[in-house]
C-alpha cells in the first residue's frame, strides 16, 4: 500500500500544541515501521511528497490499509498522541430518512448495509489538496463526489460507493441485497461486462430487480454519478471476506474494495465510512443530508483475551514485567483489566487480528523490539528422544541402496492418475494423488536412459524411491527400487537378475521376505511390514556427499556423444591422454569416461567415451566434427601414439 509522508503528518499535534511537530524523517520512519510493524517495499517522490510503499500483511489488512491504520502504528511505537483520529469520534448515524429504503436478503453475504441520502449535490472538478493527496498515491481525480469516496478509503480503510438516486425505478430509491442468478449480466465502471453466478452477490434496485453493482467488488454503470447528478445515496457496508474474495477471483476483478473486504474490515467501520463520506460530500459539491438508513447489524465487538507476564516473559524469552505490558496495551489503545498478574485484553474493534493469547504476546514483542531480546543458547534436551522405528528402517534402506550403487530420487506425489482426485488441480497431469511410486520411476528410467551419457552411465540405470502413496482409506510409506540394463541381448534377464540381487541384499538386512519384481521395479509397503521387523536402537550412518562435489547449472540443449581410442607406449597414463582431449575440447566436453583399456606387445589401448553439451546452443556435428580432428591430429604427432 502506497502511504503519503504529508498524509500521515495530518494525524499528528502541531509544534505549538506541544506535541512533536512533524513526523521523523522518512528514512527513520522506515526503520521504525521495518523493525516493529511491516516491510518496507520502497520510497518515491511524488509530486513534492515522499510515498512509502508499504507491505501490510493479510493479518494486518483489517486495521492497517490505510493513512490512519499507519499513523496509529506509528503513534503507538513513539509513543506519541494523534492530533485526532477519526475512529475514536462517537459515530450518531441521524437523522433517519425514509427517503430511501434498505433491506436485506437474509441469505446473501451482506449483513449489515448503511445509506446516506443527499440531494442538491453539484458534481465538479475537487480542490488541489483533494487531487495531490490522490494522486501522490497513484489515484486518478475523478470528480468531487467519487474522489470523496476514495479518500474517505484510503484515509480510514473503510469502501464506500455512491449512486445515483434518480436512476432508481421507484419513486423512493429501495436499495436491496440478493444473489445473482447464474448467466445474469451486469456492465460494471470502467467498461467490463461482467457475467454472474449464484455464488455472488450484487446491490439491486429492489423495485426493478436490476443489479447495480457487485457486492463488495465494483459498481455498475447502471446508477453511475455523472456531471449532471445531483441526488446521491452513498452506501457502505459489510460483506462477507470468503465470498468477496471467490467472486473477485472467480470474475477476474481485484479492486481496492475488494482487497479490504476480504480481509473482514470491521463491521463498526461501515457507520464511520458512510459519515465520513457524507461530511466530505457536503463540503466539496454542497447539497442537503436528507438523512441514513441502515439495514442489518453490526457483528459483536472482539472478544477479551487472557494472558499473563510469565507466559509472555516464557514465549518471547525475556523479562517482559507487568508495567511494560500494561505500558505496550496503553500504546496500543488495547483495553484490559488486572487482576492478581491476570490480563483481561480486548483490542480496538479494528483490530480483527487479537483473538488468542499468542497475538496478544506477538504484539507486545514487536513493540518492545525484538532487537532488545537477549540471544541464548537453548538449553539441551532433558531426555534422549526415542528412535522412530519407520524412520530408522527408512535409513537402514537407503544405507543400503546407496552402497549398492542406486541413486535416490524424490519424484511429486501428484499425479495424472490415482485413487485420490484432487477437487482444484494444480494442472492436467497433476489432478491425483499417486497410488504407488513405481509408475514415476518407469518414466525417470526412460529420461535416465536417453541421458546416460551424462551421468556417466553406460550399461545400467539404477533408481530407488522412499515416499508415501495414497488410496482412498489411507496413506502409506513404500519402498521402490527401479532398475533398467540396456542394450539389445538378454535386457529383461538382465534386469530381473540385478532385481533380484538387491532384493535378496535387502531381505537380509532386513530380516524378512519382500514380494517378487514385476516388470523393472521391486515395490513394497514399509508400514505393512514394519511391525514383523525387530526393534531397531539406532540409526544408521548414511553415506554422504563427498566434500570436493560441485554442484552447477545444467543444459537445456542436448548432448552429442563420441567415442575414441587410440594405441599409447606403455608408460602413458591416462591422464596424458586425457589432457590432450581436454585442451582440444574446452568447456563443451562435459565428460570423459574411460570405457576400456587393455595392454598388448608392449602398447596399451585407451578408449574413452566423450560427452559434448553447450550451455549456450544446440551443438553440430560440423563444429564437434573439428574437435574431434583436432585432438586426433595431436595425438597423430605424439610419437608411438596410433589411432585405431
Amino acid at each position: 500500500m502506497k502511504v503519503s509522508y504529508e498524509w500521515l503528518e495530518t494525524f499528528f499535534l502541531p509544534a505549538q500544541a506541544g506535541g512533536v511537530g512533524t513526523l521523523p524523517s522518512v528514512a527513520e520512519l522506515e526503520q521504525l515501521l521495518t523493525f516493529h510493524a511491516f516491510e518496507i517495499e520502497g520510497v518515491e517522490e511524488v509530486a513534492g511528497t515522499s510515498v512509502i510503499d508499504i507491505d501490510v500483511l493479510p493479518n494486518r489488512a483489517a486495521d492497517s490499509l490505510s493513512h490512519r491504520g499507519v499513523a496509529r502504528e506509528i503513534s503507538a511505537l513513539l509513543n506519541t498522541p494523534m492530533q485526532h483520529d477519526p475512529l475514536k469520534e462517537e459515530v450518531n448515524l441521524t437523522p433517519q430518512t425514509d427517503s430511501i429504503v434498505v433491506e436485506l436478503d437474509t441469505d446473501a453475504s451482506c449483513t449489515y448495509y448503511t445509506a446516506a441520502h443527499i440531494t442538491g449535490v453539484a458534481v465538479g472538478e475537487s480542490p488541489q489538496w483533494l487531487q495531490k493527496r490522490l494522486e501522490a498515491i497513484g489515484q486518478k481525480s475523478i470528480n468531487n463526489v467519487v474522489d470523496a469516496t476514495n479518500y474517505v478509503l484510503f484515509n480510514i480503510g473503510q469502501p464506500t460507493h455512491v449512486f445515483d438516486a434518480a436512476k432508481f425505478s421507484g419513486q423512493t430509491p429501495n436499495i436491496g441485497t440478493r444473489h445473482a442468478r447464474r448467466g445474469e449480466k451486469i456492465s460494471l465502471l470502467g467498461g467490463v461486462e461482467a457475467e454472474l453466478d449464484e455464488t455472488m452477490t450484487v446491490i439491486i434496485d429492489t423495485d426493478s430487480d436490476t443489479p447495480l453493482a457487485v457486492a463488495g467488488v465494483k459498481g455498475g454503470v447502471r446508477a453511475e454519478v455523472m456531471n449532471e447528478t445531483t441526488d446521491i445515496i452513498i452506501e457502505s457496508a459489510t460483506f462477507d471476506p470468503v465470498q468477496t474474495r471467490k467472486t473477485s477471483q472467480a470474475l477476474k476483478i481485484r479492486t481496492d474494495a475488494s482487497a479490504r473486504f476480504e480481509n473482514n474490515v470491521a463491521d463498526e467501520l461501515a457507520a464511520y465510512g458512510v459519515k465520513a463520506v457524507a461530511t466530505l460530500i457536503l463540503e466539496l459539491a454542497g447539497g442537503q443530508l436528507q438523512g441514513y438508513a441502515t439495514a442489518g447489524a453490526a457483528k459483536p465487538a472482539n472478544k477479551e483475551v487472557v494472558v499473563t507476564a510469565s507466559r509472555t516473559s516464557k514465549l518471547l524469552g525475556a523479562d517482559i514485567t507487568d508495567a511494560i505490558m500494561e505500558d505496550i496495551f496503553t500504546r496500543l489503545e488495547f483495553s484490559y483489566t488486572k487482576n492478581s498478574g491476570t490480563f483481561s485484553v480486548v483490542a480496538p474493534f479494528e483490530r480483527r487480528d487479537i483473538q488468542i493469547p499468542e497475538d496478544i504476546i506477538e504484539e507486545i514483542g514487536r513493540v518492545y523490539g525484538y532487537n532488545k531480546i537477549e540471544s541464548k543458547q537453548l538449553p539441551l534436551a532433558q531426555k534422549t528422544p526415542g528412535i522412530n522405528k519407520k524412520f530408522a528402517y527408512a535409513e537402514l534402506i537407503r544405507k543400503t541402496l546407496i552402497e549398492s550403487g542406486f541413486t535416490e530420487t524424490l519424484l511429486y506425489s501428484l499425479r495424472d492418475t490415482g485413487e485420490v482426485k484432487l477437487k482444484n488441480a494444480l494442472a492436467s497431469d497433476k489432478g491425483h494423488l499417486r497410488s504407488n511410486l513405481k509408475d514415476g520411476l518407469r518414466e525417470l528410467l526412460d529420461t535416465s536412459e536417453k541421458n546416460m551419457p551424462l551421468l556417466g552411465l553406460y550399461k545400467t540405470v539404477s533408481l530407488f524411491e522412499i515416499g508415501n502413496v495414497f488410496t482412498n482409506d489411507t496413506e502409506e510409506m513404500h519402498v521402490c527400487v527401479a532398475v533398467r540394463v540396456t542394450g539389445r541381448k538378454k535386457k529383461d534377464e538382465r534386469t530381473l537378475t540385478a532385481l533380484t540381487a538387491i532384493k535378496e541384499r535387502l531381505e537380509e538386512v532386513l530380516g524378512t521376505t519382500l514380494q517378487e519384481p514385476i516388470g523393472e521395479t521391486l515395490e513394497w509397503n514399509l508400514d505393512s511390514i514394519l511391525e514383523s521387523l525387530p526393534a531397531i536402537d539406532a540409526y544408521p550412518d548414511v553415506p554422504t556427499v563427498a566434500d570436493a562435489v560441485s554442484y552447477k547449472p545444467f543444459s537445456n540443449y542436448p548432448f552429442m556423444l563420441r567415442d575414441i581410442a587410440v594405441w599409447v607406449p606403455e608408460s602413458t597414463t591416462e591422464e596424458n591422454v586425457q589432457e590432450i582431449i581436454q585442451n582440444h575440447a574446452g568447456d563443451l566436453l562435459q565428460r570423459c569416461d574411460m570405457f576400456d583399456v587393455f595392454t598388448k606387445d608392449g602398447r596399451t589401448s585407451y578408449a574413452f567415451h566423450l560427452v559434448f553439451q553447450s550451455m549456450d546452443e544446440t551443438l553440430t556435428d560440423e563444429k564437434v566434427g573439428v574437435i574431434m580432428s583436432g585432438i586426433e591430429d595431436e595425438m597423430s604427432t605424439q610419437d608411438g601414439w596410433e589411432i585405431r
